[in-house]
C-alpha cells in the first residue's frame, strides 16, 4: 500500500514539472521576447492561481496554487482594442515585427525543449514494442474481419502497404494502417505468388472498443531477434546482435513468448539455435543457459493485459490454466474469494499460494463459475540476452515525425473514410491521464518521449494562423506590416470573439470524450471487482513477449 501511495505521488510529480514545463517554457519564450523588445509585461506566473507575489523592475512575479505551467499577462500583444497597463492607463502601440517576434517565441521555445528532451532520448534509446520489420508473416486474422474477407490468409508475408515498402516496428505500422484514408493496400507474398489485398479498415471491437478505431484484425509473428550481453552464455556460443531464431532444438518459435518457453523446457542441457544471420539459415550450439533463482515463479500458464480486468489472451498447451479448463477471453474476478482489483495483485496471489489448489471465479460467455487451478513452480533460465528493442531517432526526425503526425491526423478527420475522428483528440485532462498511464505501465522514458511530442505538438498547433492564437496574432501583425495601419477594432473584435468561442466549444468537446474514457476504465476495473457481466467483446491487447505490457504468471 505505502509503496503503491509513492508510485502515484511520482507519477503525479513527473506530470506536474513536465506537462507543466511543457507550458511553463512556451511562456517564458514570450516573456524573453517581450522583454527584449521593450513590451509592457504586467505579469509572469508560474502555475495558475495566485498564492505568492513579488514586483521587480516593473514586473510582478507570481507563483500559483495549481502547478501545471503558467502565463505571462502582455497587453500590447492583443490588437482587439486599447492595449492598458495594470493600472488602467493606455499603452503605446508595438510594431508588428515586436508583435511576430514576441509570438513566435513561445511556439520556438516549445522545440527548444522538446530537442532538448530528444536529445536526450536519442543517447538513451527509445524502447520499441517490437524490432524494426521490413516484412512480416501473417499469425492469426479474424475470420468475418474487412482484411479476411479481402483474402487475407495465415501465413501469408505483407511486403508493402499502401503501395510503399515499410522498416518499422509493428506499433508503427499500426500507426499507418490508422492513417489511411480510403482503403488500405497490402502487398502480399503467398508461397510464389504476388498479390494486392485491399480492404477499407473498420472500426475494431476487439481493441479498444470505445474509440471505434480501425485497428488490424490481424496479428504478424514477430521475429525472435537477438541482442546478446557482453560476455554471457549466448555470446560465448557465437550468437551475435540481431541473429534472428528460428528454431530452439528443432522446434519452431514465432514469438518471444515461444522462445523463453522453449529456452526453460530444455535448459536443463545444453541448448541448440537454429537462426537465421544475414540471410543465411545456420545452426549454433553447446549453449548453456544459467539458472536464475530469483526469477523462479510460481505460474498457470496464461497471457493477459496488464490492465482491468484481468483477460485471458494466451492458453499455454499443457499448462495448470489448461488441465484446470480455463478458455481465453475469461475474465478472473477472484481468487480464493478476494477480488482481483489490479494484475499486480492477481500475479501476487499465485505466488502466495505455493502450489495449493486456487479458486478462481471468472465470468464466462454471461455467468460466473468456479475453477480451480494449482500453480506450478517453474524455473527460469538465462542465457544474456535482451529482449528490449531501442530505436535512436534524432531530435530532428522526432520534430519532423510530430509535424507528418499532425497533417495526416487532421487529413483523417477531415474525410469521410477513415476511423479517425475528432472525438480522438485530446485535451488537458486527456495528456494528463495520458502521461500518467505512461509513466505506470511504460516506464520514464517512454513518458518523456510522450512530452517531446506534446511539447512539439504545442509549439505547432500554437502557430496555425486562428486568431487568439501565436499564429494568428502573428497573421494579423504581418497584415499590418504590409496595410501600413492597424487592423479596425470593429472587424477584428467580433473575429477574436466567434474564434474564443469556437476554441471554448472544442474543448468543451474533447474533454467530454477525455472524461468517458476515464469513466470507461474505471467502469471496467469496477465491473471486474462487483462481478458486473464484462463488455459482449472484450478487449484483446496482444502485445508481443517482448514488451512489460504483458505478463504470464
Amino acid at each position: 500500500m505505502i509503496g503503491t501511495f509513492f508510485t502515484y505521488i511520482g507519477i503525479f510529480l513527473f506530470i506536474a514539472f513536465f506537462f507543466g514545463f511543457c507550458i511553463f517554457i512556451h511562456e517564458l519564450g514570450h516573456f524573453m521576447a517581450a522583454r527584449w523588445r521593450g513590451l509592457h509585461v504586467i505579469a509572469f506566473s508560474i502555475g495558475f492561481k495566485k498564492i505568492w507575489g513579488y514586483k521587480y523592475k516593473g514586473v510582478e512575479y507570481r507563483i500559483g496554487c495549481i502547478p501545471f505551467g503558467g502565463y505571462v499577462d502582455l497587453p500590447q500583444i492583443d490588437c482587439t482594442g486599447q492595449a492598458k497597463d495594470e493600472n488602467g492607463n493606455n499603452l503605446p502601440p508595438v510594431k508588428p515585427s515586436d508583435r511576430i517576434i514576441t509570438a513566435f517565441a513561445g511556439p520556438l521555445f516549445n522545440v527548444f525543449f522538446g530537442f532538448f528532451l530528444g536529445a536526450f532520448l536519442w543517447i538513451h534509446g527509445i524502447p520499441q514494442d517490437t524490432p524494426r520489420m521490413t516484412s512480416f508473416e501473417i499469425a492469426s486474422v479474424v475470420e468475418d474481419s474487412p482484411e479476411y474477407k479481402a483474402g487475407l490468409r495465415k501465413g501469408d508475408v505483407v511486403q508493402t502497404l499502401n503501395g510503399s515498402h515499410f522498416n518499422s516496428t509493428w506499433m508503427e505500422f499500426v500507426e499507418k494502417v490508422l492513417y489511411t484514408v480510403g482503403e488500405a493496400e497490402l502487398g502480399v507474398n503467398r508461397g510464389n505468388q504476388k498479390m494486392t489485398i485491399k480492404y477499407l479498415p473498420k472500426a475494431n471491437k476487439l481493441f479498444m472498443p470505445e474509440e471505434g478505431l480501425g485497428f488490424p484484425f490481424f496479428l504478424p509473428k514477430i521475429p525472435v531477434v537477438l541482442v546478446p550481453l557482453a560476455n554471457s552464455p549466448a555470446t560465448k556460443a557465437g550468437l551475435r546482435k540481431n541473429d534472428v531464431v528460428l528454431k530452439v532444438n528443432g522446434i519452431e518459435v514465432n514469438s518471444f513468448d515461444e522462445f523463453f518457453d522453449r529456452v526453460n523446457e530444455y535448459a536443463e542441457k545444453p541448448l541448440v539455435f537454429t537462426i537465421r544471420r544475414h540471410g543465411e539459415i545456420m545452426e549454433i550450439g553447446n549453449i548453456s543457459a544459467i539458472e536464475t533463482q530469483e526469477s523462479n515463479f510460481y505460474r498457470i500458464g496464461v497471457g493477459y493485459d496488464y490492465a482491468i480486468p484481468i483477460i485471458v489472451t494466451k492458453i499455454i498447451a499443457g499448462s495448470a490454466a489448461e488441465k484446470a479448463g480455463l478458455r481465453i477471453n475469461d475474465v478472473i474476478q477472484k481468487v480464493n474469494g478476494k477480488v482481483v482489483s489490479n494484475p499486480q495483485k492477481f500475479f501476487n496471489m499465485i505466488q502466495q499460494s505455493r502450489g495449493d489448489a486456487m479458486d478462481f471465479m471468472v465470468f464466462r460467455d454471461g455467468q460466473s463459475m468456479n475453477i480451480s487451478v494449482t500453480a506450478k513452480l517453474i524455473k527460469n533460465y538465462d542465457i544474456g540476452i535482451l529482449p528490449v528493442f531501442y530505436s535512436y531517432p534524432n531530435p530532428f526526425q522526432q520534430l519532423v515525425d510530430t509535424i507528418d503526425r499532425t497533417i495526416k491526423a487532421i487529413r483523417s478527420m477531415c474525410s469521410k473514410q477513415s476511423t479517425i475522428k475528432p472525438r480522438h483528440m485530446s485535451g488537458p485532462i486527456g495528456i494528463v491521464n495520458a502521461i500518467g498511464k505512461t509513466v505506470y505501465y511504460g516506464g520514464v522514458i517512454q513518458a518523456l518521449n510522450l512530452i517531446v511530442m506534446i511539447t512539439f505538438s504545442l509549439g505547432i498547433f500554437n502557430l496555425l494562423p486562428i486568431p487568439v492564437l501565436d499564429g494568428g496574432h502573428i497573421l494579423l501583425a504581418l497584415i499590418e506590416s504590409v496595410t501600413r495601419r492597424p487592423l479596425s477594432e470593429k472587424f477584428v473584435k467580433p473575429i477574436f470573439i466567434a474564434c474564443i468561442a469556437l476554441l471554448i466549444g472544442l474543448m468543451v468537446f474533447v474533454t467530454f470524450y477525455d472524461m468517458k474514457r476515464i469513466y470507461n476504465d474505471v467502469a471496467r476495473s469496477f465491473m471486474s471487482s462487483e462481478k458486473v457481466p464484462p463488455p459482449s467483446a472484450p478487449v484483446k491487447k496482444e502485445m508481443p513477449a517482448a514488451t512489460p505490457e504483458e505478463v504470464k504468471p
